[in-house]
């Protein structure tokens, strides 16, 4: 629901906030042009608009209608689809690419996420993963504004979801974008 109803104001936030990487992405997936990309989790699609501005086939999931309509407003050259995040209805080893951007801690069901990740993702498929660290000030005020909201976070300390993929394949590691913001960027094994 909270999603929904702050769908409209989502792009400005994020700008406002300086969270906005969607400039920065194409470049820290390189070489993103023809390659398969989902953005998980990816609300309005500002980072799909800059994957597919790349030249990458962008397929776009959100479990918010909301956001989803925000994102077919902008007629972006990406695939829409509503889902789950822990239950994705697409085929396996569909992705060179996985992208999470500031979603991770909305996901309640992580280790489902984990899972379906590594199933759609390609072998020797890259992931990345961007959210805040739960040790941070800045992310601790997040916390307590999403709760306040309706909205129960997940904050994943960055070695522990590094632990967690790990487990499942993938091989990765992570560095701060920021003092309060990580970005992960793993690779699942071949087997």
């Amino acid at each position: 629901m909270f999603f929904q109803l702050f769908a409209p104001f989502y792009d400005g936030f994020i700008k406002f906030v300086k969270v906005d990487h969607s400039g920065k992405i194409p470049g820290w997936l390189a070489p993103v042009c023809g390659m398969d990309v989902l953005d998980l989790g990816g609300g309005t699609g500002i980072n799909a608009a800059a994957l597919a501005g790349a030249g990458a086939r962008v397929t776009l999931v959100d479990s918010s209608r909301g956001m989803l309509k925000r994102a077919a407003a902008k007629r972006l050259a990406v695939r829409l689809v509503l889902a789950d995040a822990a239950s994705l209805p697409l085929h396996d080893g569909t992705f060179d690419i996985v992208l999470v951007s500031d979603a991770w801690h909305h996901f309640r069901d992580q280790a489902g996420v984990v899972r379906e990740v590594a199933r759609v993702l390609r072998p020797g498929g890259r992931l990345c993963i961007i959210d805040f660290d739960p040790c941070s000030k800045v992310t601790k005020t997040i916390a307590l504004l999403e709760r306040m909201a309706a909205e129960p976070s997940k904050f994943t300390l960055p070695d522990k979801l590094v632990e967690m993929l790990h487990r499942a394949g993938i091989e990765g590691a992570y560095c701060h974008l920021q003092s309060y913001q990580y970005v992960y960027i793993g690779v699942k094994k071949i087997v």
